[in-house]
């Protein structure tokens, strides 16, 4: 039977890598242990009021998670990732 609602065409996947993000100021790291991943803070180049939070495969580099927050709540955000048991590395 046909599905009239299938999507037509297949979207193609776009990897990013941590190394794509060699250029920018890493302000912290964070890993936690007997993890795979690590969650990094990334300031943005191009404006400083914008900090990336970057969670990434620690073997291969490939990044699972991206979010763009506030310079001023990576404090809130730091917290809260200690508090889940993530230390900084």
């Amino acid at each position: 039977m046909y599905n009239k609602f299938r999507a037509k065409t297949v979207k193609e996947k776009t990897t990013e890598n941590i190394k794509d993000f060699v250029n920018n100021k890493v302000l912290y790291t964070l890993s936690k242990p007997h993890s795979p991943q690590t969650i990094v803070f990334v300031e943005d180049e191009k404006d400083p009021w914008f900090v990336y939070v970057k969670t990434y495969r620690t073997k291969s580099g490939v990044i699972t998670n991206s979010s763009q927050i506030i310079a001023s709540d990576v404090k809130t955000r730091l917290t809260h990732l200690k508090t889940v048991g993530y230390v900084e590395a």
